[in-house]
């Protein structure tokens, strides 16, 4: 590893969290719930990357800035620019939905189809670890008796049908203690989605 690796990961959790913070990200949660700064989720992808075995510089820097050309007004180009690291911009444009004009449904659609054409197991275990993320907040949150529609743009069939058609393309193309993650979150949420309100 040489200097440049050294510096790739703090640099991306310093830019990261400062473009977040600039936008007041929080983690999404229904009225009266904690709504942590957003740099928390980053930071948990970033720790499911590494603890699944992929500690290469590039993803866990990605994995830090996964967010900012979605969230924060960067585009590759830019993001390449201000971390110096084009491979990692790449990573996280990858794992990027860009257009906002589109129906949630249609940004899905064109997420899956992207990483399924794609089918690079860095950007697979990035949306891997992403996702479990996700899943992971979600089932707190219902876990306290809170709906996925009072946290989420789509209520609890929608974001299930998008984690189930997520796992068809985990399997197998992720690290295993991932993966495992993923399918324990996911079973998590299929099971409290079902339990009577």
């Amino acid at each position: 590893m040489n200097a440049l690796d050294d510096a790739l990961v703090p640099n991306a959790m310093r830019l990261a969290e400062y473009a977040h913070r600039q936008r007041d990200h929080r983690r999404k949660a229904p009225p009266g719930e904690d709504r942590p700064a957003y740099f928390l989720h980053l930071a948990e992808v970033a720790w499911l990357l590494m603890e699944s075995g992929i500690r290469d510089p590039e993803p866990v820097a990605a994995a830090y800035l996964h967010d900012i050309v979605e969230d924060c007004g960067y585009d590759e180009a830019t993001l390449a620019a201000a971390i110096g690291n084009a491979r990692v911009a790449a990573l996280v444009a990858a794992v990027s939905e860009t257009d906002k004009r589109q129906s949630w449904e249609t940004r899905q659609q064109h997420y899956r189809e992207r990483l399924a054409m794609l089918n690079d197991p860095v950007i697979l275990a990035l949306s891997c670890a992403d996702k479990t993320s996700n899943l992971t907040d979600m089932n707190r949150l219902m876990a306290k008796g809170h709906p996925v529609g009072s946290f989420t743009q789509r209520g609890f069939e929608a974001q299930r049908a998008k984690f189930e058609a997520l796992d068809a393309l985990f399997h197998g193309r992720t690290p295993e203690r991932l993966y495992q993650r993923f399918q324990r979150a996911l079973a998590e949420f299929q099971e409290r989605g079902r339990a009577p309100a």
